[in-house]
């Protein structure tokens, strides 16, 4: 301990200091400053007065008239205190108790990471017992925005640090006409280094409670995986639904990866509780779990899958159980200007042929495919190539329809194209951040050909996928491929070429079709629909894809799909998408996102469904995020039409959400709706 002031007085007899005039004590961590200090060197005790500012070098700095202190077990008493505690929390204590550096208790004690006399919020409490760097146990607490009192709470928990710990979250609330009032409450177990758990019970008021678990587990760099589980005593339908969801990924020895996952679900979850758009509209569960590993020229997967319905009117099921499957690559037989490649898939089919629930009628089959090709590249030109490829197909099949026994199917097939000539040209256009661009012009020409043969056994096959479907074939394709590569600088001096533009035109023409005599019900039309597709980037601020195809046989568009990005400047961003289906759905989504003050945003979106001209969801947010300023919010507003209706009511069938948030920094966030799934959507820069 070292003692400097400008006047010193001592007994030496009963070993009492007294100091005054710019007094300074400076101990291991810790400087004390006053007008006067007194010191009993015997019990350590000391007694500051005047202008008191003690100094952590965790950079606590707390102000006071008086504080009593123990030089020798650096324990303490400050009172009517003010400063920072640590290095971004101010408080603010009638008295503070220090036991440890990191360790003190507090009473009628207000805490904030804000600044200035009035903070912006402060949360105020008559106790609190603080660990600095980890949390705060208080009672009677009292958070307060601007000085007025928002949100009582009796008694709880704080976390004063980010990193990760267990405890208690703050609670999430919400409202909405179908749930009703909705609160969830969680709690965060930090079981050790490579795992978590997070514990939640929530409850919406006109449906009731609904518990679930998470689970996290990292133990090494190559293993993970999760575990989800939540289930809800509905009061509306009278029925209990549940989810459970977990996936696993490893690295095994000797090369191999296995990945699996666990989807289970009461009937009917997703669509009455899921905000996924995608998950609502999910009508199977899908579980799977795959062995995998690949060498230079070859890979061997082992699969087992699982697929069954979730919707309460069908049973509908389909396993392969298992699904093992060795690929070779294509690569060249010796020196010669072949190459050989083949696939090898072994799968064992589990179904349910009667969709009714009440009846079970499963159909088990196993199948092996074989399917090696040989193919032979010409380079004709460096601009033109010819290739063709010649396979032959054996597939065996345990048994088949109407009670077929054991059999087997022979196929081959045939596929030659021709790719180019290609043409191409390079335009100067005397700019210094575009220089150059490239116009690529590719026709391509294919012939696809399987013969019609072991007619008799393809109709014993029960089809599963696309190896039991294969049919005869003698089918031309025809396209036309162009694409545009600029040149650009990248601001230090040099240049990068990226694809800006690529457009194909496709069609194809069936032979076997023009072969066919047509009648007036059923003329032969052998031309398919024409295909145009465009995707660009000609700038980072612009996105264009489009997509479509034409009915030549009845002159009518079929299907259109548009997708553009417009970024004008690096705060406003506009997207619009619009998918057309003939006679089917015709949707248009738009999306606006704007930072139209430092730290604010504003996104709108909207989906509308063009048949019906019905807004199906609208989403409106508005969001403060100033990394500077000690807190933010967010506003939410959410419209939905035909959501979440059930079997058992039509409640659900609209919901309007109201959803808000607000940011303590430092201390946490109170939200409603953090699990909520917008539709905004925008693009990525390409910078």
């Amino acid at each position: 301990v070292l003692i400097t002031s400008d006047h010193i007085k001592q007994n030496v007899k009963k070993e009492i200091i007294w100091t005054w005039g710019k007094v300074r004590i400076r101990m291991e961590n810790k400087t004390i400053q006053a007008d006067k200090i007194k010191i009993d060197n015997k019990t350590g005790e000391g007694v500051a007065k005047g202008n008191v500012v003690i100094k952590n070098n965790d950079g606590t700095k707390l102000k006071a008239n008086i504080a009593r202190f123990n030089i020798k077990n650096h324990n303490g008493k400050i009172f009517q205190t003010r400063g920072r505690l640590g290095k971004k929390y101010y408080i603010k204590s009638g008295m503070l108790t220090r036991f440890s550096d990191k360790h003190y208790k507090a009473k009628t004690v207000s805490i904030t990471t804000c600044t200035g006399k009035l903070p912006d919020w402060l949360f105020e409490a008559e106790s609190m017992d603080i660990i600095t760097g980890d949390r705060a146990l208080f009672t009677g607490g009292v958070l307060k925005i601007r000085d007025t009192p928002i949100l009582y709470i009796p008694a709880g928990y704080l976390p004063i640090d980010q990193k990760r710990k267990s405890g208690f979250l703050f609670p999430g609330f919400g409202s909405s006409d179908i749930d009703g009032t909705t609160l969830n409450n969680e709690y965060f177990w930090a079981i050790n280094e490579h795992s978590d758990a997070t514990f939640k019970l929530g409850y919406r008021s006109k449906r009731g409670f609904s518990p679930g678990i998470e689970y996290r587990y990292t133990p090494s760099q190559n293993t993970s995986g999760f575990f989800t589980g939540t289930f809800v005593d509905d009061k509306i339908t009278g029925d209990t639904y549940w989810k459970v969801d977990a996936q696993h990924t490893q690295n095994l020895p000797k090369g191999f990866k296995f990945n699996g996952n666990l989807d289970l679900e009461g009937k009917e979850f997703n669509k009455t509780f899921n905000d996924n758009i995608s998950l609502r509209n999910r009508r199977i569960s899908n579980s799977f779990a795959t062995v995998r590993k690949s060498w230079d020229s070859s890979s061997l997967e082992v699969l087992t899958r699982f697929r069954d319905s979730t919707d309460i009117a069908s049973d509908q099921t389909l396993g392969e159980l298992p699904q093992i499957t060795y690929k070779v690559q294509r690569q060249a037989i010796g020196n010669s200007q072949f190459y050989f490649n083949q696939d090898t898939l072994f799968t064992s089919f589990l179904t349910d042929l009667n969709p009714d629930p009440s009846i079970d009628n499963n159909f088990s089959v196993q199948r092996l495919d074989l399917h090696p090709q040989l193919t032979r590249v010409i380079n004709i030109a460096p601009w033109l190539n010819f290739s063709t490829t010649l396979g032959i197909r054996e597939t065996f099949y345990s048994k088949g329809e109407n009670n077929a026994d054991f059999f087997s199917r022979e196929g081959l097939d045939l596929t030659a194209g021709f790719k180019g000539p290609t043409f191409e040209k390079v335009f100067v256009t005397r700019n210094k951040f575009i220089p150059k661009f490239k116009h690529l012009l590719e026709p391509r020409l294919t012939f696809n050909y399987i013969p019609d043969l072991d007619k008799k056994d393809k109709d014993k096959i029960k089809i599963f996928d696309g190896i039991d479907s294969i049919g005869p074939q003698s089918l031309i394709n025809y396209s036309l491929i162009q694409r545009i590569f600029l040149k650009e600088s990248d601001g230090k001096g040099d240049f990068d070429t990226r694809e800006a533009l690529r457009f194909i035109l496709s069609q194809s023409y069936d032979l076997r079709e023009a072969d066919r005599i047509g009648t007036p019900n059923n003329p032969s039309q052998p031309f398919s629909d024409i295909r145009f597709d465009i995707d660009s980037r000609l700038a980072d601020s612009l996105l264009l894809n489009m997509d479509s195809t034409y009915d030549v046989n009845d002159k009518v568009l079929k299907t259109f799909n548009l997708q553009v990005g417009f970024r004008p400047m690096e705060a406003l961003t506009l997207y619009f998408e619009r998918r057309f289906t003939r006679r089917g759905d015709v949707t248009s989504m738009a999306t606006l996102d704007w930072d139209f003050i430092k730290g604010w945003n504003f996104k709108a979106s909207t989906r509308l469904d063009e048949k019906t001209a019905t807004h199906r969801e609208s989403n409106l947010s508005l969001l403060y995020d100033n990394p500077c300023k000690c807190w933010g919010f967010n506003v939410d507003f959410i419209q939905r039409n035909n959501f979440n209706s059930t079997s058992a009511t039509n409640a659900g069938a609209k919901e309007t959400r109201f959803l808000m948030g607000i940011t303590f920094r430092g201390l946490g966030s109170i939200k409603s709706g953090t699990n909520e799934r917008f539709i905004h959507k925008s693009f990525e820069s390409i910078k």
